[in-house]
């Protein structure tokens, strides 16, 4: 990252965010236009040339619209992110080349999929302890065939997006759990689940252990409270894993990754508190169970 991108003002940044709303509604008016010719083609005729000329319109918009929230994700991303992380972690690494955090070993449930992609892996160390924080997509293929030509087509689709992060605590855990969302199925069905003294948290989470009953004495009423005020607040499902050895993970099924500028209509001062906000939300969670 260059100086100039990190030293932006608000007014700077400001405008980078309407020049990047501006190419998003430039790109999405382009996708409009090759889906009317498109249309057009098809209705009269049908014309193959016109049709192909809708379909490159429309992709030239795809295109211009994706680049266009790219280049104003990064601009965001550079004049807020660094601080930010500097102000909660020591000894930063961005795309760090080892990492700790395995979402398939992490021993939290796992959506059905096809692929697992992370991206914006950050590793530092949060208050001595090393710690890591990286988005999470899952997506499942089908393959399907074509009644008109016989071909077969893989459909892909996105079925999980998260910001996950994980912690080496500075001791090793008394117990191994995991404790994630109940879902709709679960509340009609008696799923295998360790009942805890809290009601609320019997509503809210499943929780699983080979040791019911040291897991109970480690999710004391006092830490149940904290967990479930955090959860709470949380910006999406949230799901917990301690493994004894002392490694925390934390995933939260948000829809979006960490310092995404999502839809792009936020304005500088509420991009920055969002990232503040769901940052502190991780560390607060890491803080539970170091202690």
């Amino acid at each position: 990252m260059d100086n100039e991108r990190k030293n932006l003002t608000d007014e700077e940044l400001k405008a980078e965010l309407n020049k990047g709303k501006t190419g998003k509604l430039g790109g999405s008016l382009l996708i409009i236009v090759g889906i009317i010719v498109t249309i057009i083609g098809l209705v009269s005729g049908p014309s193959i040339v016109v049709c192909i000329i809708g379909v490159i319109i429309a992709a030239i918009g795809s295109s211009a619209k994706g680049k266009a929230k790219d280049e104003a994700g990064k601009k965001a991303f550079d004049a807020i992110v660094p601080e930010l992380i500097a102000r909660n972690f020591e000894a930063v690494e961005y795309s760090p080349r080892e990492h700790i955090l395995d979402a398939e070993s992490s021993n939290i449930p796992l959506t059905n999929h096809s692929r697992l992609s992370r991206s914006g892996s950050i590793r530092g160390k949060y208050r001595g302890l090393d710690a890591e924080l990286c988005n999470i997509v899952l997506t499942d293929e089908s393959q399907y065939q074509d009644e008109n030509n016989g071909q077969w087509y893989t459909n892909e689709q996105e079925v999980y997006s998260g910001q996950w992060m994980a912690c080496k605590l500075g001791d090793a855990a008394p117990v191994s759990f995991t404790f994630w969302p109940r879902g709709k199925l679960d509340k009609l069905i008696s799923y295998p689940t360790i009942k805890t003294d809290s009601a609320d948290f019997n509503k809210r989470f499943n929780l699983s252990s080979a040791n019911e009953a040291e897991v109970l004495r480690y999710l004391s009423p006092g830490r149940m409270q904290r967990i479930l005020a955090l959860a709470g607040s949380a910006f999406g499902e949230v799901s917990v894993s301690l493994h004894e050895d002392g490694l925390l993970y934390i995933a939260v099924k948000s829809g979006h990754g960490f310092f995404d500028i999502g839809k792009g209509r936020e304005n500088v001062d509420a991009l920055r508190t969002r990232y503040t906000g769901e940052l502190k939300w991780f560390t607060d969670m890491i803080d539970i169970f170091n202690s």
